[in-house]
C-alpha cells in the first residue's frame, strides 16, 4: 500500500509540473457552452439555381421544440453586396421551423456563381444533440436559363459500359446544350449543335462559355489515377446526330495521366422532347 501511495504521489507531482508548465506558455480559452435551444439550419446548403427573373431566395431554420417565441441573430460571414439577408429570424410560439427570405438587388450577373455563408450564434446551437442540424449554411447561388429540352437515354460505353435516363437541357441565351451531372454530380457536359436534325458535323463540345474544347474533365476521379478526362476524337471519327435513330454519337477516349481506358462511341438517344 505504501508503494502504491508513492507512485500515486509521484504521478500527481508530475501532472502538476506539466500543468504548471502549460499554464506558463499557453492561454486556455474554453469554448462556449452548448446552447439550450438547439437551433440549426435544415441542411448545410449547396447550389441554389435561380431563374433569371428571380429577386429572392429562401432558406430554413429549425429548433428542437416550439416553446415560446425565439429570435435568432444571423451572422452573415460572406455574401455579395447585392444580396440582403435579414439580421435575425424569429420562431413564433409553437413553431419549430421558420423561413428566412433573402432579397437580390441590382448587380447579379447571369451564369456566375456567388458564395453565401451564414452562421447561427454558438450559444443557440447544440452540437451534441442526436439529431442536430448544421449551425452553418454554405450556399452558392446562380442565375441561368437552362431548361429541359429533351429526355433520353445516355449510353456510356468506355468507362462503365452502362446506360441511364438523362435529361438534356438548353440555354436560349448561350445557345448551348447541356447534359447535367452526367457522370459525376456537379460536372456537366456542354455541346453546341445547330439543331437542324440533319446528319452533319455541326456539333462540337464546348466549355460553359461556349468555347470549343476537345478535352475536359468528366468529374469522375479514379481511386488510383485521379481525374478521368474525356478526349473528343471528332477529328478522325464522325460525330453528329443521326436523325433516323434520333441519336447523338460522341467519339470519346477516356484517359488519365497514366494512360488510356480506351475509346469508343458514347451515345444519347432522345425519347421525348419538351
Amino acid at each position: 500500500m505504501k508503494l502504491n501511495k508513492i507512485f500515486l504521489l509521484a504521478g500527481i507531482a508530475v501532472a502538476g509540473m506539466w500543468m504548471s508548465a502549460c499554464s506558463d506558455d499557453d492561454d486556455y480559452t474554453p469554448g462556449q457552452p452548448a446552447g439550450q435551444y438547439d437551433v440549426s439550419f435544415v441542411d448545410e446548403g449547396g447550389m441554389t439555381v435561380l431563374a433569371l427573373e428571380d429577386q429572392s431566395f429562401t432558406f430554413t431554420l429549425t429548433r428542437a421544440n416550439g416553446e415560446g417565441e425565439l429570435t435568432v441573430p444571423l451572422e452573415v460571414v460572406q455574401k455579395p453586396d447585392f444580396v440582403q439577408i435579414p439580421s435575425s429570424a424569429t420562431f413564433k410560439a409553437g413553431e419549430t421551423e421558420t423561413e428566412v427570405k433573402a432579397t437580390i438587388g441590382e448587380g447579379m450577373e447571369n451564369f456566375v456563381e456567388y458564395v453565401i455563408r451564414v452562421n447561427i450564434p454558438e450559444n443557440l446551437t447544440n452540437p451534441y444533440a442526436d439529431a442536430s442540424g448544421s449551425p452553418m449554411y454554405n450556399m452558392v447561388i446562380l442565375k441561368e436559363d437552362y431548361a429541359p429540352w429533351a429526355e433520353g437515354v445516355f449510353a456510356e460505353n468506355v468507362l462503365f459500359g452502362q446506360e441511364w435516363e438523362q435529361t438534356l437541357e438548353y440555354s436560349a441565351i448561350k445557345k448551348i446544350y447541356r447534359l447535367p451531372n452526367l457522370i459525376a454530380e456537379g460536372t456537366h457536359f456542354y455541346f453546341k449543335w445547330d439543331g437542324t436534325g440533319a446528319d452533319d458535323q455541326t456539333i462540337y463540345f464546348c466549355d460553359a462559355d461556349g468555347k470549343k474544347t476537345v478535352k475536359f474533365a468528366t468529374g469522375y476521379v479514379h481511386a488510383k489515377y485521379g481525374m478521368v478526362m474525356a478526349n473528343i476524337l471528332a477529328d478522325k471519327n464522325w460525330m453528329g446526330f443521326d436523325a433516323t435513330e434520333n441519336t447523338f454519337y460522341f467519339p470519346i477516349e477516356m484517359t488519365v495521366s497514366a494512360g488510356s481506358f480506351g475509346a469508343g462511341y458514347d451515345t444519347y438517344t432522345i425519347t421525348s422532347k419538351y
